[in-house]
């Protein structure tokens, strides 16, 4: 098979061999989502209470999230280049095989009682997390120009099998692990290498054809030398939309990662049992994963500008309850961190299929992972400072320190919505 000097995109409406190969790529993809999405989840809803166990206090209890997001930065780049000289099913077996060693890291690590190993497991299993933020791009491969937005929410929906089931099997887990003699909370990383061996497993059986390689997206011998991150990261802001772009995907990311990162412990902190706030993550699960439909419909049939500035808006009333919430009551945690799920849903959906369609056929592969590593890094750094915050001034300030980017994020929403820069405003 040859390939043009750059990638392409060919008429998909016109070739009845993509519609099909399209087809077969979101059923693979929805069923491999599920499973890496609960192993993703599973360890999140333990990994900052076996760190202030660790440690002895909140304050460093970020570091889950942290190391979590350090993997997911590395896979997002590394991963995303090798997608584009191999496909997407080696990247995606690739980094969920990853995962799988690292839920098994994980769980010695916690075991021995070592924040060493136990962080060096999580930042593999965040390699798996990051594969599976790419697998959104693979669904966009095939997809019609107008639909992509809608393929991509696909794939977001069908985490939420995963991502709510995932922190109800917490309690499950952790019995099992404590019948077979593991500590507490130490038991669902044994689930999650399970569940990330499943994903990887569906994707490497059944991801035939490859959507990128029909797509005509893969690297050619002749192909110039891809661009560096930062030649990459400036291909994206010198556009006033994937600037934007850019903008929904990591503000998005961080909001919602600060105030989701310290829920577990706020809730511990005012007596709720890993039950009930195993159950708050899976409201806000739900949120982030259960209405991406809806999300990539408004985004395809409103613009993705107008929902980008529409997740923006939900975030600041989510953060404004969570603010609200100093007792960590559930009629407040329940519907804020739900929101806070929403809110992100519309600005990752919107945020993804306008990067997508806003940036050159050539570098559309590349910034795909740069956006990720981005997000993932600002995302990191706000996991690690939520814990100071929580610790210094409490749950109400870190929440209001969300509030006020996610307000920034929408009147850039507006800003730009008014302009008639392109279709996609």
């Amino acid at each position: 098979m040859s390939f043009t000097t750059q990638p392409r995109r060919p008429p998909l409406a016109a070739r009845p061999d993509h519609a099909a190969a399209q087809k077969r790529t979101l059923v693979v993809l929805f069923g491999s989502a599920i499973f890496g999405r609960a192993a993703t989840t599973l360890g999140f809803a333990v990994a900052s209470l076996l760190i202030k166990d660790m440690l002895g206090g909140a304050t460093w209890a970020g570091l889950s999230t942290v190391a979590i997001t350090v993997g997911t930065a590395l896979s997002a780049s590394t991963i995303s280049d090798y997608m584009n000289k191999k496909g997407r099913r080696p990247g995606l077996v690739l980094g969920y095989g990853v995962a799988v060693i690292g839920g098994g890291v994980a769980l010695w690590g916690a075991q021995l009682n070592s924040i060493a190993i136990f962080l060096i497991g999580l930042l593999l299993t965040g390699v798996g997390s990051g594969a599976g933020n790419l697998a959104r791009y693979a669904a966009a491969d095939l997809a019609h120009p107008t639909r992509k937005a809608k393929a991509i929410s696909f794939i977001v929906f069908a985490s939420t099998i995963g991502a709510v089931g995932g922190p109800t099997l917490v309690g499950v887990a952790d019995r099992i692990g404590r019948s077979a003699g593991l500590a507490e909370n130490v038991g669902p990383y044994g689930a999650t290498s399970l569940f990330f061996a499943v994903a990887s497993v569906i994707v490497f059986t059944s991801l035939r054809p490859d959507p990128l390689e029909l797509a005509g997206g893969l690297d050619s011998a002749t192909t110039p030398a891809r661009k560096s991150v930062s030649d990459t990261l400036r291909v994206i802001v010198a556009d006033p939309l994937s600037r934007l772009a850019l903008a929904s995907l990591v503000i998005s990311q961080a909001v919602m990662v600060g105030v989701m990162a310290m829920t577990p412990l706020h809730m511990d902190d005012h007596g709720h049992s890993i039950s009930v706030i195993g159950w708050v993550i899976s409201a806000h699960t739900l949120g982030m994963f259960g209405f991406a439909p809806v999300a990539g419909w408004a985004a395809d049939r409103f613009g993705q500008v107008r929902s980008i500035a529409f997740g923006a808006i939900v975030l600041v009333v989510a953060t404004a309850l969570t603010a609200l919430a100093r007792d960590a009551s559930n009629q407040l945690m329940f519907p804020g961190l739900f929101l806070l799920g929403l809110g992100w849903s519309f600005g990752m959906v919107a945020g993804s299929a306008l990067l997508t369609q806003s940036v050159p056929d050539e570098d559309r592969i590349s910034a795909q992972g740069v956006a990720d590593l981005v997000a993932a890094v600002v995302s990191g750094t706000a996991a690690l400072a939520s814990g100071f915050v929580l610790s210094a001034a409490g749950f109400d300030v870190l929440s209001i320190i969300g509030l006020i980017f996610s307000a920034l994020l929408f009147g850039s929403g507006v800003i730009h919505g008014r302009r008639p820069l392109s279709a996609a405003a």
